[in-house]
């Protein structure tokens, strides 16, 4: 039996025999941190979602689920979440980052593409009956706010947030075509539609 006490800043655990082993705050960290990575199994690319609240979910919320040589599931694609509602944003980003993924089988990852195709086109003809109101602020717009734009898919909406997270803001509207993949062309289509502020 291991019993548990704390001294201070660290945590001791010890035997029957009284042998002790100290852990402090850092070790700490890392052993919670690699517990939640291997509780988490092994799923798709999310945004937002913990692993814990991914593993949670029922398998209807996935595109596809595969199953590796040792017969564990791999979860793909999460986009509905635990009560079975559609989570557009999540919708986006998987479709947005799907060619970013090694799946077992092509034929799953074409099939897990069509099924999430199938959910954006309809999200997109919701969003396409409607005129886009006022100016997309592309420092902090959402991914269903950037794909309202002309020219502005799953991809580059993923793409446009990512150089955001990492470059922290865009100064002036033309900041944008710094973003991979948007180019004069797109940035012509858009640009009545932005705003840096």
């Amino acid at each position: 039996m291991v019993r548990c006490r704390s001294e201070g800043r660290r945590l001791i655990l010890s035997d029957q025999r009284g042998k002790g082993w100290f852990l402090s705050p850092g070790v700490m960290f890392l052993v919670v941190i690699g517990f939640v990575f291997c509780i988490g199994g092994r799923f798709a690319y999310c945004q937002g979602w913990s692993p814990l609240e991914i593993r949670a979910l029922p398998e209807s919320s996935f595109a596809v689920v595969e199953k590796d040589q040792t017969g564990k599931k791999i979860k793909r694609c999460p986009h509905h979440d635990a009560n079975g509602k559609l989570d557009e944003e999540q919708l986006i980003y998987v479709l947005g980052t799907i060619d970013r993924e090694t799946f077992l089988a092509p034929k799953k990852k074409e099939e897990a593409r069509r099924h999430l195709e199938t959910h954006y086109d309809r999200f997109n003809k919701d969003v396409l009956k409607e005129e886009i109101q006022g100016t997309v602020r592309i420092n902090t717009a959402s991914l269903t706010e950037l794909v309202t734009l002309p020219n502005v898919g799953p991809v580059l909406a993923v793409k446009i947030v990512e150089y955001r997270k990492e470059h922290t803001r865009f100064e002036t509207v033309e900041d944008i075509m710094k973003v991979g993949g948007i180019g004069k062309n797109t940035f012509n289509a858009i640009r009545h539609y932005i705003t840096a502020e």
